[in-house]
């Protein structure tokens, strides 16, 4: 497919949608250049369609990617009535400017996402506060992967015990990991924060990334 299509269909749906190429880029990890590029046909196969086509709303053949495989028989759809519930949705309070409290005991249970099909420990959490808008809105089910490895550019749930053993965590986009130190940034601060700032990796010890969002059930 000519990519000057691909690009023409991405940058209407795009429009149709509100969207700015800036406020793309932040929900799927990709630069503001990197799509400008795409909807002006100067890019051959991007990687990053599969994320553009979710986020946007269209179908795969319009920007040249095959359809989706079919389920094989005797297999229920995610979100079917027939699907197991054998995915655990948690609940949050904001517990700080920024931070939330998850609960020790999932509220509910779903079928389970696509992204995560056959994966073990993975969970979702229901997403308050603002502090990563427009890339999780209040009320989003974060879909959580907790066997992937730390990268930039990717959005985790960091965590952190408090002493009465409740799990403190937050929301945040990894720019990069040392040994000591998270560098994360966030899209919306609180009051009196910065967007970009350190999380010690001896007070939040644990990362669990972010593979996906659903709207609530």
């Amino acid at each position: 497919m000519d990519p000057k299509e691909i690009g023409q269909v991405v940058r209407a749906a795009r429009e149709a949608k509100n969207l700015s190429q800036a406020q793309l880029g932040r929900l799927i990890g990709v630069k503001q250049q990197s799509l400008d590029a795409i909807e002006r046909g100067e890019t051959q196969r991007s990687k990053f369609l599969p994320e553009i086509v979710k986020e946007l709303d269209i179908s795969p053949q319009s920007v040249g990617l095959p359809s989706e495989a079919p389920q094989p028989p005797g297999m229920a759809a995610v979100g079917s009535p027939y699907a197991a519930r054998d995915f655990p949705i948690y609940t949050a309070a904001e517990g700080g400017p920024g931070e939330i409290i998850r609960s020790t005991d999932p509220v509910d249970w779903w079928p389970r996402p696509v992204e995560v099909q056959h994966v073990k420990g993975t969970y979702g959490m229901y997403v308050v506060g603002t502090s990563m808008v427009p890339a999780f809105e209040p009320g989003h089910v974060a879909v959580v992967n907790p066997n992937l490895p730390h990268i930039g550019e990717k959005t985790y749930i960091f965590y952190s015990e408090d002493n009465d053993g409740q799990a403190r965590a937050t929301i945040k986009r990894l720019r990069r990991a040392t040994h000591d130190t998270w560098h994360v940034t966030q899209h919306n601060p609180p009051r009196g924060q910065k967007s970009d700032f350190e999380l010690p990796r001896k007070l939040w010890a644990v990362a669990h990334r972010i593979v996906g969002r659903q709207e609530p059930n």
